[in-house]
């Protein structure tokens, strides 16, 4: 039997998960205008800024800021060519980056919140499988 998380350990976690959370991945799609970026590229694959730019009421100079972000977080990738700068969706990059989060989810677990059922205001109860059951 595994014991029971301590105050200083579910600090720990939640440090951690505040890392998480503050990391360049969540920032970048948890604003409406890059999600919609990544939307569009998803859609319409590798396109140069000037078509991106085109499809959105923002000035280009802001759409190409956000494109930014995004190539940050290691969500799309670019490739100048010429005067060009053409920008695509880095799916692996995306699924790595989530397969790496997950895994520090996974390390969080047993510092802060153990299996098992746990009761809830009201008299609720929740299972390993998180399903609600009245009692």
């Amino acid at each position: 039997m595994t014991a029971r998380p301590t105050r200083q350990t579910r600090k720990r976690a939640a440090k951690e998960l505040r890392e998480i959370l503050d990391g360049r991945l969540f920032a970048a799609l948890s604003d409406p205008v890059r999600a919609s970026l990544v939307e569009f590229l998803t859609i319409n694959g590798r396109s140069d800024i000037a078509t991106v730019a085109a499809a959105f009421p923002q000035d280009r100079s802001v759409i190409s800021r956000h494109l930014s972000s995004l190539y940050a977080a290691e969500v799309v990738r670019r490739e100048k060519v010429g005067r060009q700068v053409f920008f695509e969706v880095d799916g692996t990059a995306v699924v790595t980056r989530l397969e790496e989060i997950l895994a520090r989810f996974r390390r969080i677990v047993p510092l802060c919140c153990p299996p098992g059922a746990r009761r809830f205001p009201g008299g609720r109860r929740t299972g390993r499988e998180g399903e609600g059951v009245r009692t």
